[in-house]
């Protein structure tokens, strides 16, 4: 997974907003849809982000300058770490 948890989980309670502005058809974009791929690959909100144009993806919870490395790498069929070492010491 290349999205942290805290990631995935802001972007998730973006979905309506980029299901509405996304023009991805890697997954069918109902919110039921999304959500169980979602729940099988969380970086699938990252194909949904990458098919948005930029003025929309700039209001999204998590910034696209964030997302955009993220987005390269998933592209070049990279797929991220464990980031529970990482989630557990933000939450110290």
């Amino acid at each position: 997974m290349l999205l942290s948890f805290a990631q995935r989980d802001s972007l998730k309670s973006d979905l309506d907003y980029i299901i509405a502005r996304s023009a991805c058809d890697t997954v069918q974009r109902t919110k039921p849809h999304v959500l169980a791929a979602v729940e099988h690959d969380p970086d699938v909100l990252l194909d949904l982000v990458q098919a948005m144009r930029d003025d929309d993806a700039r209001w999204l919870s998590v910034p696209l300058d964030a997302l955009r490395p993220l987005i390269s790498k998933r592209m070049r069929g990279l797929s991220g770490g464990d980031h529970s070492a990482e989630e557990e010491f933000l939450l110290l």
